[in-house]
């Protein structure tokens, strides 16, 4: 009976949860130290100029200065180098050649100049100045600058404000509203065809896109081709 007993009252205390053996939970850990930084990675190599680079800017460029007051009457002053040509064989008698010819008792010397300020494509790339030169008897006492024009062909004048108006105008040596049209330092070298000048022009309001004075100034290094004529 007292064996009986024993048992009755050790199956009570385990119902009751005497028995349990479970401990409380123990406090969280502290948090780990962040690791260092890594150290940079080496500096990657230039990249190589795209095919066909070389090739279209060979033949020299020329440099553009526009300095003046915007439409709103702001003033600015914007730079640009364009040094891009056209590489086809149709296209050079008009956008990089020399053309020299008797007149008389002068020497007569065509020169047709266009040059992109980015990689010419027929479809997005327009941005382009444009000289046409008519000169005779070059680096002699009577050389003489016949007729002369510069072209500026959709060029986006863009402010620090993030507005912009656009250039697209073409300015004659004895047109109307020219003020100044100056060609300074010219020189050609007939064994190399390379052409070289600075060039100054004002130009009034009323006859630009800026609708105020401007002053055009810039200048050039340009190596020109010459067709063969057949006799």
């Amino acid at each position: 009976m007292k064996l009986i007993r024993l048992f009755s009252l050790a199956i009570l205390a385990l119902s009751l949860g005497m028995g349990s053996c479970s401990g409380e939970d123990g406090t969280n850990g502290t948090d780990g130290k962040d690791g260092t930084d890594g150290t940079d990675g080496a500096v990657g190599k230039d990249g190589k100029d795209g095919v066909g680079f070389d090739e279209l800017t060979k033949y020299g460029n020329v440099t553009l200065t526009l300095t003046g007051t915007r439409p709103d009457d702001i003033a600015f002053e914007d730079s640009a180098d364009f040094k891009f040509t056209a590489v086809e064989g149709e296209e050079f008698s008009e956008h990089n050649s020399v053309e020299i010819t008797e007149d008389g008792e002068d020497l007569r010397y065509q020169f047709n100049i266009i040059r992109f300020i980015s990689a010419p494509d027929d479809v997005y790339q327009e941005t382009i100045v444009r000289f046409s030169i008519n000169a005779t008897n070059l680096g002699e006492e009577n050389e003489d600058i016949v007729s002369a024009s510069l072209s500026i062909f959709d060029y986006p004048v863009v402010g620090n404000d993030n507005k912009y108006f656009v250039i697209d105008d073409t300015y004659e040596q004895d047109g109307t509203g020219i003020q100044e049209f100056e060609f300074s330092d010219l020189n050609f070298d007939s064994e190399t065809n390379n052409l070289s000048f600075s060039y100054n022009i004002v130009v009034d309001g009323d006859f630009n896109d800026s609708n105020n004075s401007l002053e055009i100034s810039g200048s050039s290094s340009l190596t020109l081709l010459e067709a063969i004529v057949n006799d």
